[in-house]
């Protein structure tokens, strides 16, 4: 079979041979670059989460999803999204409270901005706020979505052809396969699991 098409190959004119290698390489890499792009990020998956105290005595807020909250205390940048609020309360400490210094609230909001980046505004019904810092440490980016299905060629030693597929469904990989040789025509079916 593959000596056929050699032999049919060079039976072309070079200007057929020429655009025929041009269409062929053009194919593959744009398959290669198919099979080896780097997947897009997809949107972080957010459930409702209780607070944590730790042993630090920090906080671990709670995580409350809401799709269409109230409005926040505070100005959204021209041209920003909001993304994310979080809202603090703290109690003074002993020393404060003595000296008369009430709990204070405080308001956050993340921002998605035109230039893709993020910004952190920050405000207080019970105060003025006299400093915000906001330390991006490592760019959030979620894991690609899973690829159940694959496709493919194959070829064997004993000059067999063929075209197989895959699909994944949980741990449980099922697969078939066609392939032509010599003789008659060949189906394989395969069944595994993922690890």
């Amino acid at each position: 079979m593959i000596t056929a098409a050699l032999s049919a190959f060079a039976d072309l004119s070079l200007r057929t041979r020429l655009e025929s290698i041009a269409v062929f390489s053009a194919v593959a890499c744009g398959g290669l670059w198919w099979i080896t792009r780097e997947p897009p990020p997809i949107p972080e998956v957010v459930t409702a989460a209780p607070t944590l105290r730790q042993s630090d005595g920090s906080l671990i807020a709670e995580r409350a999803p809401n799709p269409k909250p109230m409005r926040p205390a505070h100005v959204i940048p021209t041209g920003g999204t909001e993304v994310r609020r979080e809202q603090v309360t703290v109690a003074p400490s002993p020393a404060a409270a003595a000296s008369g210094c009430p709990p204070v609230r405080v308001e956050l909001s993340l921002v998605r901005m035109p230039d893709r980046g993020q910004r952190v505004v920050a405000s207080s019904p019970d105060g003025d706020v006299v400093s915000a810092i906001d330390i991006p440490i490592e760019p959030a980016l979620m894991a690609p979505p899973p690829r159940p299905w694959a496709a493919g060629l194959s070829y064997s030693t004993r000059r067999e052809v063929g075209v197989w597929v895959e699909r994944d469904i949980g741990r449980l990989r099922l697969g078939a396969e066609l392939s032509k040789g010599d003789g008659p025509a060949r189906a394989e079916i395969r069944v595994g699991a993922t690890f």
